[in-house]
């Protein structure tokens, strides 16, 4: 979903938000920060409530140790996992029932330090893949590693608390991701479902389910 929304837009989104994200809103120096913050959290709240039955603005979250957001469960039957993120003017949500999910999105954009960052944050296998690509494809390759770190990271609610080196990802020809050990562990590995995708042609994304072996399916908001 595209975050530039007009002025009544961003009015009916503000009017859904809670007093914590209208404070945290008022935090973000940038007036276009400050705009996407509010599209993002409005829109997470409608298709809540498309799914839940309920006005948007009655959702009520908790927050995890490391921030990570969740439903209130009182007095709801089927609570759905949710997971957000968004870069530049972009938001990607998933949802699910009974399997924990995350999902991370990137705006492709040139990294001088590629190579170093690798070296710091990837695998030894991670870091030789990437040096060992033609140039013109490791801002592709770097980003589908980065994002699908990251969708794991948030689906397992730690944040950026495990080292990303800890998380290995195996990119199979045509840049296909697969989910190859958890500190070393395969057979954790195994147990998550990653999805790589380009919601547009200039982003990156990745989804991550524990467990689901359905099927995922695609939308984009106008």
């Amino acid at each position: 979903a595209s975050l530039n929304s007009s002025p009544d837009e961003l009015t009916y989104f503000a009017s859904l938000l809670s007093a914590d994200e209208k404070a945290r809103a008022e935090r973000f120096y940038f007036e276009r920060d400050r705009h996407h913050f509010i599209a993002g959290r409005g829109l997470l709240r409608c298709l809540l409530g498309s799914y839940l039955e309920k006005e948007p603005a009655l959702i009520e979250f908790d927050y995890g140790k490391y921030g990570k957001p969740s439903l209130k469960s009182e007095g709801l039957q089927k609570i759905p996992e949710f997971n957000l993120s968004h870069s530049q003017d972009l938001a990607v949500y998933a949802f699910g029932l009974n399997h924990a999910i995350g999902i991370d999105v990137e705006y492709l954009h040139p990294m001088p330090d590629m190579n170093s960052f690798a070296e710091q944050y990837f695998s030894p296998r991670e870091s030789a893949y990437i040096n060992s690509l033609p140039a013109e494809q490791k801002e592709s390759a770097f980003f589908t590693l980065w994002t699908c770190k990251e969708a794991f990271l948030k689906a397992n609610g730690s944040g950026l608390r495990m080292p990303l080196n800890e998380v290995e990802i195996f990119l199979e020809s045509g840049m296909n991701a697969v989910l190859s050990s958890i500190s070393g562990d395969k057979a954790e590995a195994m147990k998550w479902r990653l999805e790589t995708f380009s919601p547009l042609p200039v982003y990156q994304a990745a989804c991550i389910v524990r467990g689901n072996k359905g099927q995922i399916i695609f939308q984009q908001l106008s």
